[in-house]
């Protein structure tokens, strides 16, 4: 009995361990996208999709029909339980499917480490299931392997044990390169530029570094490299002497985190971008979001400047405090004869079409007025250049210079982008533009675009903690009245943008429900015609797409959806 329960429990514990490993990987790459936060990978990985995944079912469903086969024939009952074990797993390999990633697991020297320790954490596991199941602890190998079928929750939990006990490693490591960040920017010495803001902070970054450009030597933080250690990697490895400038974008999941990278580079001018609810799911309340960007004007100098957008409630809010505090402020907005707006720069006359944004410029109290040509689209990168065009004057810089390269500008990219290579569709990529102002802004876009038929694909917006419901209802209800169809690609918003699209009057059979983003693109395929537009809008990042489309999403979008 004995070989016949060590012939089946080493098979089974490998089999077992590798099923962990290609668990693990998916895992893994979601603890990344989660930026290594354990609280919110775990919540991702107590999904029904991932939990109850139909390969982790038949695993507990094997193993309790390995425990009541050994209730009924106690002297095989080692041999069963190490049977149930083994069939357990290798049925659990041929029915795990997981869909492909839209963007594959980096094997960055943090998760090499990470992935290393759970690996021998797992192995511990595995050899220390086995070793009960063949000692014959019957009640101990019992537990164990019923607990082992639930792999789907033992792969996560061994990522967070992995990083727990890596912790000091880690911080070590984060020590060693903020003391390396800190020296590059004592020898570099540039002139640091912050962009905060709940939206707008990318694409103004970059518009600055281009306008600052014909005057001086100016660096911009790569992509979206806004966190403390994000930012750090940039000075590291893209800080050069010749930088003069050094234009830093600073986001935050939490309190402290931007005071935490204005202490690592001490900027002098900052700008305030917007002020809204993005992220506010983390932070519980709009008011700990305004705190928490407020923190780049405490950490400015007294002769520091803070350029803010004061189109938003909170931005005025903002504006006003920095002033009683005795900062230097300069508030910007768009002027329109139904916003007369309280602002030291404004953009005024705008036109807005297809192929960009024409506005009159202008600072009564600097005595600038400049007419502004920009080949961007959408409303909102008015008030990006207008922000940037106020930092070039500011840091003494010639202004004509950039206004002429404002003409010249190009998109960011996944942002408002319009693509070549579409065929004979109009498509744009709006795709990491996941906030309530932006979307808007996309789907006005839209609406000024020339062509047939207007194809939205989105799944709606997230993180929006308290007002998510409603904002993706408005989304929806907006959709409607500009779309012709809408491809709504399922995930947690997705039940309430179907009822915007319905109550904003879109027929059912304009509306279709996938699963992804391939899954859309036949669906595109089959309604589009040559001289459409297409508009790409936030593309959630995996943790937040369901393994399946659900029913109840496609019961809300209507018994004559076309079928994803």
């Amino acid at each position: 009995m004995n070989a016949l329960v060590v012939a089946l429990a080493v098979p089974a514990a490998v089999a077992w361990q590798l099923l962990l490993v290609r668990a693990g990987v998916i895992a893994a790459r979601m603890y990344q996208i989660e930026e290594y936060e354990s609280r919110r990978f775990l919540r991702w990985a107590l999904r029904r999709s991932w939990v109850d995944h139909r390969a982790a079912v038949f695993a507990v469903a094997v193993a309790i029909a390995g425990y009541v086969a050994g209730l009924a024939a106690q002297t095989a009952r080692p041999a069963t339980t190490a049977a149930a074990w083994l069939v357990g797993s290798l049925g659990a390999h041929a029915l795990w499917r997981w869909p492909p990633a839209k963007r594959g697991l980096v094997w960055t020297a943090r998760m090499r480490r990470l992935a290393s320790v759970a690996a021998l954490l797992a192995a511990g596991l595995s050899a220390g299931v086995a070793v009960v199941v063949v000692a014959q602890l019957q009640t101990a190998a019992s537990i164990l392997v019923y607990a082992a079928a639930f792999f789907t929750l033992v792969a996560p939990l061994l990522l967070v044990a992995a990083s727990v006990a890596l912790s000091p490693v880690e911080a070590g490591i984060r020590r060693r390169y903020l003391a390396m960040a800190r020296a590059r920017l004592r020898e570099v010495h540039p002139t640091v530029i912050a962009v905060v803001g709940s939206y707008g902070k990318t694409s103004t970054k970059h518009i600055l570094a281009r306008l600052l450009q014909p005057s001086i030597e100016t660096l911009p933080t790569r992509k979206s490299f806004n966190t403390l250690m994000g930012v750090t990697r940039a000075i590291n490895e893209d800080l050069a002497p010749q930088h003069r400038v050094f234009i830093v974008e600073m986001d935050a999941y939490a309190p402290g985190e931007i005071a935490a990278i204005c202490d690592l580079t001490h900027p002098t001018l900052a700008i305030l971008t917007s002020v809204g609810p993005q992220h506010l799911e983390r932070f519980g309340t709009i008011e700990r979001i305004r705190d928490a960007l407020y923190e780049v004007a405490a950490a400015l100098p007294p002769d520091g400047q803070l350029i803010v957008h004061t189109g938003d409630a909170g931005g005025v809010q903002l504006a006003a405090r920095a002033a009683a505090e005795g900062r230097g402020v300069v508030r910007y907005d768009l002027r329109s004869d139904s916003n007369d707006t309280v602002a030291d720069v404004v953009a005024r006359d705008v036109l807005l079409d297809a192929s960009g944004s024409r506005f009159r410029w202008s600072w009564p109290e600097q005595r600038l007025e400049r007419d502004v040509s920009i080949p961007l689209l959408g409303r909102h990168q008015v008030l990006n250049v207008s922000a940037a065009l106020a930092a070039v004057h500011l840091l003494g810089h010639d202004l004509e210079a950039a206004v002429r390269t404002a003409a010249t500008l190009q998109p960011v990219e996944h942002r408002l982008q319009p693509l070549a290579g579409g065929g004979p569709l109009t498509v744009i990529d709006d795709s990491y533009n996941a906030n309530p102002v932006g979307v808007h802004n996309g789907l006005e876009v839209l609406a000024a675009m020339p062509g047939g038929a207007r194809i939205l694909v989105t799944p709606g917006l997230v993180e929006l903690g308290s007002v998510e419901i409603a904002e993706n209802r408005r989304y929806g209800e907006h959709a409607a009245a500009v779309c012709d169809h809408v491809i709504v690609v399922s995930a947690a918003p997705a039940a309430a943008l179907l009822e915007g699209l319905h109550s904003g009057g879109m027929a059912a059979d304009r509306i279709h429900v996938v699963g992804g983003l391939d899954e859309g693109s036949g669906v595109l395929r089959t309604i589009a015609r040559p001289g459409d537009v297409v508009l790409f809008a936030n593309d959630l990042p995996d943790t937040y797409l369901p393994a399946t489309v659900s029913n109840a999403d496609r019961r809300i979008a209507g018994a004559n959806a076309q079928p994803g």
